[in-house]
């Protein structure tokens, strides 16, 4: 691997979310702050359910070079999961065990493997590198839109696109 801050990265990500949320008013967990994001609850959901999804890529990638990914529609993901009624903890709890599950996987992965090319329909060729490098990319999203319910936090950047 050439990235030496990916496995630290990868690693950092859910205690980082956690310590954010401890500071942050449980009263806050449902309420929507932009009318195009998720809830705090919804985001650890989201991440907790994505998890896997993006080590399978990875494994996609691994071993089956030039493949197709599946693309998914994340807001009908949201509902169909049910992402607004689960537990903000407990969806933390499964986050921080499925990204132990891909920072093993990331750990083994060979350099020649990490050169692998799949295609994403909505983003075209991506290298096993690319997708093990997308994850921290989005958790640092997902961190700083819960940073926005920090007690006296204001402003945020304006929505990207979240297509994964």
């Amino acid at each position: 691997m050439n990235n030496p801050y990916l496995l630290p990265a990868l690693r950092l990500s859910p205690a980082l979310m956690a310590r954010l949320i401890e500071r942050i008013d449980p009263a806050l967990h449902d309420e929507r702050l932009d009318p195009g994001r998720f809830t705090l609850r919804e985001v650890l959901a989201h991440l907790a359910d994505w998890e896997p999804i993006l080590r399978a890529r990875i494994e996609q990638g691994v071993a089956q070079p030039g493949s197709i990914l599946v693309a998914y529609d994340e807001d009908e993901r949201a509902r169909s999961q049910r992402y607004a009624e689960l537990s903000v903890e407990g969806s933390l709890r499964q986050w921080t065990v499925e990204r132990e599950k891909t920072v093993a996987l990331v750990a083994s992965i060979t350099r020649e493997d990490f050169e692998h090319i799949v295609l994403h329909p909505e983003r075209g060729p991506m290298s096993v590198a690319d997708l093990a490098g997308f994850i921290p990319n989005h958790d640092l999203y997902h961190l700083e839109q819960i940073s926005a319910y920090l007690p006296g936090a204001t402003g945020s950047f304006d929505s990207v696109d979240r297509a994964h």
